[in-house]
């Protein structure tokens, strides 16, 4: 956010605007407050304690007060700060509140905050049109040899690859460099500056491919995405809609591509039941593959034929005659042969009945037609 507004003082030269934020020098950060800044931004907890504990501040005249990812803000517990914070303000100031999620539990905190009962709420999707969602059944391949698989056939201009876990980055990242691809991690494990410098070399377009954790879904805008690509999906489905809306901004069209393998499609299928209008790949080695079937709705289990009381009264008798007063070898197994056993017999009837009646239908028939009716 403070990258994006710097720009504005080249057409504003009397504007200023001050960042504060964990990583900023605490003498630094003092003496760009003392100039009276119009625009501040910064974390929570890094502005309770400059404009509360520090005093370097002066609240009056504060017009506008805004909450931008403000669903991360409600994650990570940062509504005490900002209480403190507001609880401070001696004007009354608008509020703006923006948010790629808008759950009950968040509209109560806002609701503290916005006077107005009006909170504007988008449509239904919770990603933007522009982004295709496609759901690539790897065959059972594991994902650092699929994903090398992945990127040779489509070649990315620009490639987020997330994984859920910090050490699946480094084991994906590691794939990739050593097969040759121009690429980058951002996870939580590297430092303050690390991540400062990985965003530069990203945003100047030093690389093809970055491979990251969910820290990166929200809250860093990185132009010219043009591929997601989920090797897992996150435990919480909410950010794979944050991962994918990492393509398909301002105007362009982007694919977010999520792996799985057949016998792993529970959260698939959730996603799924959100409506989102997913294609279906198979990656096999000469390309993607148009899969036709996709993951079919599942068959609902038809509901056991109860059993007759002839054929319940003979399985009753049946466990009876295989049950002894010692256990001995196999006694289960035995009990269920003379259960399927009598199961059969009664199966072989129904066949039989099943045979005659047909029988006895096609004899009708050719006697209608003997006789001319």
């Amino acid at each position: 956010m403070f990258d994006f507004a710097k720009p504005f003082q080249k057409s504003f030269p009397r504007l200023k605007v001050r960042l504060l934020s964990s990583e900023a020098e605490k003498s630094a950060t003092q003496q760009g407050l003392s100039q009276a800044p119009q625009l501040v931004i910064g974390t929570p907890g890094r502005l309770k304690d400059v404009l509360i504990d520090e005093y370097a501040l002066d609240l009056h005249g504060v017009k506008t007060l805004v909450f931008d990812e403000a669903d991360m803000l409600l994650d990570l517990g940062y509504f005490e700060d900002i209480d403190e914070i507001y609880g401070k303000l001696s004007s009354d100031p608008q509020v703006l509140a923006f948010s790629a999620t808008l759950e009950e539990g968040l509209k109560e905190k806002l609701r503290r905050y916005i006077k107005s009962d009006f909170i504007y709420e988008g449509g239904k999707e919770k990603t933007a049109g522009s982004v295709r969602h496609h759901l690539v059944d790897i065959k059972h391949v594991g994902t650092e040899e699929a994903l090398i698989r992945f990127l040779k056939l489509r070649n990315p201009y620009l490639c987020l690859v997330f994984c859920s876990k910090k050490e699946d980055v480094k084991k994906q990242f590691a794939s990739l460099k050593a097969a040759g691809f121009s690429v980058t991690m951002f996870s939580g494990d590297l430092s303050s500056r690390e991540r400062r410098s990985a965003i530069r070399m990203i945003k100047e377009n030093h690389y093809q491919i970055i491979v990251c954790s969910d820290l990166l879904s929200r809250g860093i805008d990185i132009e010219d995405v043009t591929d997601v690509v989920s090797v897992d999906l996150p435990s919480d489905l909410a950010y794979y809609h944050h991962r994918a809306g990492r393509t398909g901004r301002f105007g362009k069209e982007g694919d977010s591509w999520v792996f799985y393998n057949a016998d792993g499609t529970k959260r698939p299928r959730l996603l799924m039941d959100e409506g989102i209008p997913f294609t279906f790949e198979i990656l096999k080695p000469t390309g993607l593959v148009v899969d036709t079937v996709g993951l079919a709705p599942k068959k609902k289990l038809s509901k056991k034929k109860p059993f007759s009381e002839e054929e319940a009264k003979e399985v009753k008798i049946a466990k009876a005659r295989s049950r002894s007063d010692k256990v001995k070898p196999a006694y289960k197994k035995k009990q269920q042969w003379e259960v399927e056993r009598v199961k059969n017999k009664y199966r072989r009837k129904a066949i039989q009945k099943s045979v005659s009646k047909a029988k006895a239908k096609k004899y009708q028939e050719q006697s209608k037609k003997a006789s001319g009716n």
